[in-house]
């Protein structure tokens, strides 16, 4: 499949939605994924990245039907799934060190395993996902668990206490509506996370196109620290915290970003790590040699990400807010 035309009332030559500017250059161009070609242009007054062409919504739900797992599946083998586990309980520690405990609803939960940790600490539950078999999980769990998304689907008026996006809203085509029905139904003082890959980070800036967290056609916008709060401010909400490192993506970002850059097949070794059969004596030879370099690479990414941490220019964002009055 070759490049494709945007589609139909798509974003692709509209202003910049955060800052109102019109220019928009091409920074990275041709990037290979999912069969077509891409390219990821800049707002030249705020940062914001833009993914062209765009995916429409239908696309949309067909890449993430295609790519949800069943309930009795992982992401990756056992010890890193367990290893991951406990990295969700800290999620739910953070969340609630801001909200109040109550209600809250995970936009683009995937399996609900967060949820899932947050209904046996005592929350009420509620999560939107791209995939109609959302809700045969919903009625296993006992979790108010829905297909569809925020425009779709019509919560009550000041109705949770939190809502989170853990790396979905970089996905979502019309940022500012999805903004504009979190304020709807949050509570007054609710809490809004969201966190996202940082296009303004030193593994961003190191790897360019090669970087693992960019992610086209699946990232639709690409967010800096400071270009989100602005959008968030825009939107009627103050931004309490941005953390900068996150030991569940940041390491890795910059392994992958590494191993990427030599030319390796695109994020191979995440295939690898995800359990995929490997093909091909190419691919089994790269494989090989990227864990020959483990005892070098993976020490250099775990010091690079505290570092770009430290810098504030982390790999990932995740950003705190606040419903304003």
């Amino acid at each position: 499949m070759g490049k494709r035309s945007p589609a139909k009332g798509d974003n692709s030559e509209k202003k910049c939605f955060i800052c109102g500017g019109a220019s928009f250059s091409p920074v990275y161009k041709g990037i290979k994924s999912e069969g077509g070609l891409y390219d990821i242009k800049f707002c030249a007054n705020c940062g914001l990245g833009r993914t062209e062409p765009f995916l429409n919504d239908a696309e949309l739900q067909k890449i993430y039907s295609s790519s949800y797992r069943e309930d009795d599946s992982t992401r990756f083998a056992s010890p890193l799934e367990k290893a991951i586990a406990l990295l969700r309980v800290q999620r739910c520690r953070r969340v609630e060190g801001l909200a109040k405990k109550g209600r809250i609803l995970d936009v683009g939960c995937g399996r609900a395993d967060f949820l899932l940790l947050m209904k046996e600490r005592g929350w009420e539950t509620s999560g939107l996902e791209l995939d109609k078999r959302i809700e045969g999980r919903g009625k296993k769990t006992g979790m108010d668990l829905r297909f569809g998304t925020l425009d779709t689907v019509k919560f009550p008026d000041s109705h949770f206490d939190a809502v989170t996006f853990w790396h979905v809203f970089e996905h979502i085509r019309r940022p500012e509506a999805a903004l504009a029905e979190c304020r709807r139904v949050l509570k007054p003082g609710g809490v809004l996370v969201i966190a996202v890959p940082n296009i303004d980070s030193v593994q961003a800036k190191m790897s360019g196109k090669n970087w693992f967290h960019l992610d086209p056609p699946f990232h639709l916008y690409h967010y800096s620290a400071k270009n989100l709060t602005m959008l968030l401010d825009k939107s009627g909400f103050e931004a309490a915290t941005v953390r900068h490192y996150s030991f569940e993506y940041n390491p890795y970002g910059f392994l992958q970003s590494i191993f990427n850059m030599p030319g390796f097949k695109r994020n191979l070794f995440y295939d690898f790590l995800r359990s995929r059969n490997i093909k091909g004596l190419s691919s089994k030879i790269s494989i090989a040699l990227m864990l020959l370099a483990m005892p070098v690479a993976l020490p250099l990414s775990m010091l690079l990400s505290l570092t770009e941490a430290a810098l504030r220019l982390g790999g990932t964002i995740e950003v705190y807010a606040r419903k304003r009055a």
